[in-house]
């Protein structure tokens, strides 16, 4: 300090003109100012850490559950609404024990403050719905049921629907004309009976047949006739139809009133034909004896009636042979 006061003493003339006066001022503030001490600087690592993966990834996981949640109601309102039931008519056909209204049915926030278990169940029964569908984890429709090698169980089935005396409806479907060299031609099966009304309209409940009865297989031929006689037998008329997507109804993958209602209203086949002997229409006549002896070996007939009387339905009973 002394020899900076030494050196200003001396150099007097320097010191008061312009650039001395700037060089001591600023000398004399760093003496003053003492120097602060100032901590290392840490870089936060929270802060710069990149959130927006995980926000998309919180908001792709709502959207998922959301949709999720959707899909069960939209497929829920789906099933009234491809068996002839619109969406403000669904609280008039559920039963009155569920107490539903109207404005339940306004959107789907309204339907998800009501649906819960016991409605999906009570509407998977009473269509023959899966509840699988219902809940988006399948696209299969209905169940399994196949009759190959299992005429029995048609018998068992179809007698049961009858006896209370409701409408029972059988419909055939096949594409082109029958042959039996080919073995690439189907005939499909499907059964329907009423389960209610909306208003003045029926109701139905459908059941596929999953069975693919080859035509150009004599076995399967032979039973799918088994069935046409003993639907004759029952008094039930097969509704012959040829249909492209007839498979799709056997896999149980579509709801068949919506195919149905686009199917002309004249029958293109009767399968009732394929067992005559006595029309003029009367097709494969060479083997119908072949057909009726084999109903008789399986014992088809006796297995019918002895269904009908342990149910003693006596209005459906008949001893056919």
């Amino acid at each position: 300090m002394n020899d900076l006061i030494h050196f200003f003493l001396k150099n007097k003339e320097w010191l008061f003109s312009g650039v001395g006066v700037v060089i001591v001022t600023t000398i004399i503030k760093s003496l003053k100012s003492p120097k602060k001490y100032e901590e290392p600087r840490t870089l936060n690592i929270n802060l710069l850490k990149d959130t927006t993966k995980d926000l998309e990834l919180k908001l792709e996981t709502q959207e998922n559950e959301k949709t999720k949640v959707d899909l069960v109601i939209d497929r829920f309102i789906k099933i009234y609404e491809a068996h002839g039931i619109q969406q403000n008519q669904i609280p008039n056909f559920i039963d009155s024990k569920f107490r539903l209204e109207l404005k339940d049915f306004k959107n789907n926030e309204s339907i998800l403050q009501v649906l819960d278990n016991d409605l999906i169940e009570w509407t998977c029964k009473k269509f023959g719905v899966k509840r699988d569908w219902v809940d988006g984890t399948s696209n299969i429709i209905y169940g399994n049921i196949d009759y190959y090698k299992q005429i029995e169980a048609f018998i068992r089935d179809i007698c049961e629907l009858n006896k209370d005396e409701k409408v029972v409806e059988v419909y055939a479907f096949k594409q082109g004309e029958l042959h039996r060299d080919d073995e690439n031609q189907d005939v499909i099966l499907l059964i329907r009976y009423p389960i209610g009304k909306i208003n003045s309209k029926e109701v139905y409940r459908y059941i596929p047949v999953n069975t693919y009865w080859r035509w150009g297989y004599w076995r399967s031929r032979y039973q799918i006739k088994a069935i046409f006689y003993i639907c004759s037998k029952l008094g039930i008329f097969i509704n012959g139809y040829d249909l492209k997507e007839r498979r799709e109804i056997a896999d149980g993958t579509v709801f068949p009133e919506e195919l149905l209602n686009k199917i002309p209203l004249r029958y293109t086949w009767y399968p009732e034909d394929y067992t005559d002997l006595i029309s003029m229409q009367a097709k494969e006549t060479d083997e119908t004896e072949k057909v009726r002896e084999y109903i008789k070996n399986e014992s088809y007939i006796e297995y019918l009636n002895n269904t009908l009387e342990q149910a003693k339905d006596t209005k459906a009973f008949f001893k056919y042979l």
